[in-house]
């Protein structure tokens, strides 16, 4: 979803979690990251995935893999965009 296409609050919701999501999933790309900084874009996209699911928000995007995929767990889901170590 693009941001001129929201229309409703369900809508905002989806999109600000996707932009919570993609910044972790930058995050998670990184080698060096600040260890902190990562952790609180986790929990800020934790709580907006806990809403969507709490406000029964369909997602889409991200957040449909991180509910479907990985039960809603934004740290599992971020695991599989960390390098590999070695």
């Amino acid at each position: 979803m693009m941001k001129h296409e929201v229309r409703v609050p369900e809508q905002a919701l989806d999109y600000i979690t996707d932009c919570c999501l993609a910044t972790v999933c930058d995050m998670a790309m990184k080698k060096s990251r600040p260890k902190g900084e990562f952790a609180r874009q986790i929990s800020i996209a934790q709580i907006a995935i806990n809403w969507m699911i709490d406000f029964e928000i369909r997602p889409t995007s991200r957040a449909h893999e991180v509910i479907n995929e990985f039960k809603g767990d934004v740290g599992a889901w971020s695991d599989q965009f960390k390098p590999s170590q070695g």
